[in-house]
């Protein structure tokens, strides 16, 4: 029996243990990824289909400011009636004059779902330029417009009927996905600055007076934990949002920033507070596990690399110089894997056809592409860019040989350095006179002999 619960026990640890190390987690779907890249730095059933419930309304937001600018203002209509009683409102009113900012405050900071039916109806008469469009055409409309978007994003196990997350047994997305369009969402100054608003009290027109308008005051209070100040308060929280039904239990879209680290943590069907501590430790796990390193950066030196075939006589190395910068939130193990390679356009291969060494030939003209730079971890090439040439390298011809030496013999004949050459020379001639000379003393010397005979 002792060994059976062991056996379980080792099963049920391993499940929890993907290959980026042990996060113990109690949501049965979750991802932690690098909101900055997107890369998925701990993942965990990433892509079981789930259902998203609010958290729905981040690509709602998204869509609606394609078409919506923050500081239009929009009259509430009807539309707030088709949402199902008992769901979250924002407490919109018929009439109502509301600002697109103020409204998109309602969608995320309260979750309001009449605030969604708004945003659907308004973004869809703006992208059709028509107003008096019944809102279930409307709805139809904007939720096309919402699977294209998420599609386009990357997001491609997603499908939405609605705008505001209400259950749906065809409304679904997954973990990975909802990472995705988290991270579209964050990177939008207006929206990831909603994120992380706590609160917002006051006119639904803000400041605005407009005569004859029609305004409410609203009061609504962020449910997420993690950025409220609560119990489950994480100091370097800036978002996003929470979502619940009774088919999603409680989920979790969250977003952190600790110097220059951007986390997004994605927790699906974890009832409280287990969304709450599953956030934390993805957090945390992250945090201690990663930071930004910089391994590259736009015109760095490489290298000083000799030039083949450089012209005599004139400059026969070249600096290569990075065209672009290169930084990756990673682990220091990973780091410790890393591998640079620098490869030249001119490359020799061995036997079996791997590059055995590249070189450098003239001529070379500054800013010319000679070659890249490659970063690769566990034989995966992360990073690729050109390297180009800081300077120029003339090629060498029979005619610049030609022009070298007679040059160099023009510059060193009168020299002292020529000393040597000159006194050489001097012994080659005289030793060479010296020989004609005796030559022809013998010569003389027969004829003499023969003629007296």
């Amino acid at each position: 029996m002792r060994k059976l619960f062991v056996l379980l026990l080792f099963f049920v640890v391993t499940l929890h243990i993907p290959a980026y190390g042990f996060v113990p987690l109690s949501a049965p779907s979750a991802i932690l990824t690098d909101g900055t890249s997107g890369r998925t730095l701990f993942s965990l059933n990433e892509h079981a289909r789930m259902y998203p419930a609010g958290l729905t309304k981040m690509l709602t937001a998204i869509v609606a400011l394609e078409y919506l600018n923050p500081e239009d203002i929009v009259v509430v209509g009807p539309e707030i009636h088709t949402v199902p009683q008992g769901a979250i409102m924002s407490g919109h009113q018929v009439g109502e004059h509301i600002t697109v900012h103020n409204l998109l405050r309602g969608l995320m900071i309260r979750n309001g779902n009449d605030s969604g039916a708004v945003v659907a109806l308004q973004t869809v008469q703006a992208q059709r330029n028509r107003q008096n469009i019944p809102y279930d055409a409307a709805e139809q409309e904007f939720v096309r417009m919402m699977n294209v978007r998420a599609r386009e994003l990357g997001a491609l196990n997603t499908n939405f009927v609605n705008p505001n997350g209400i259950h749906h047994d065809n409304h679904y997305t997954t973990a990975y996905d909802l990472a995705i369009i988290a991270r579209a969402f964050m990177a939008h100054p207006l929206l990831s600055e909603i994120a992380a608003e706590t609160e917002f009290r006051g006119n639904s027109l803000g400041d605005l007076y407009i005569e004859g308008a029609r305004t409410v005051n609203h009061n609504w209070v962020d449910t997420n934990e993690l950025i409220s100040g609560n119990t489950f308060h994480y100091p370097y929280a800036v978002g996003i949002r929470s979502g619940s039904t009774p088919q999603s239990l409680d989920s979790l879209a969250a977003a952190a920033r600790r110097r220059d680290v951007n986390l997004i943590a994605i927790v699906l069907s974890s009832p409280d507070p287990g969304r709450w501590q599953d956030a934390r430790i993805l957090f945390d796990y992250g945090f201690s596990t990663y930071d930004y390193f910089h391994m590259l950066e736009e015109g760095q030196l490489m290298e000083t690399v000799r030039v083949t075939n450089a012209k005599l006589g004139e400059v026969d190395v070249i600096d290569v110089m990075a065209t672009e910068s290169f930084y990756r939130l990673m682990s220091q193990t990973q780091i410790a894997r890393l591998e640079r390679h620098l490869i030249f356009n001119n490359e020799f291969y061995d036997e079996e056809g791997n590059v055995d060494y590249s070189l450098l030939f003239a001529p070379i003209e500054m800013g010319d592409v000679v070659g890249s730079v490659i970063f690769s971890l566990d034989g995966e090439v992360i990073f690729e860019s050109d390297v180009i040439a800081s300077g120029s390298v003339m090629e060498r011809t029979l005619d610049s040989d030609m022009d070298f030496y007679i040059a160099l013999i023009q510059e060193n004949i009168f020299t002292v350095r020529a000393l040597p050459f000159w006194m050489g020379s001097a012994g080659i001639l005289i030793g060479t006179l010296g020989v004609s000379f005796a030559v022809v003393e013998r010569r003389r010397s027969k004829r003499s002999w023969y003629g007296r005979r």
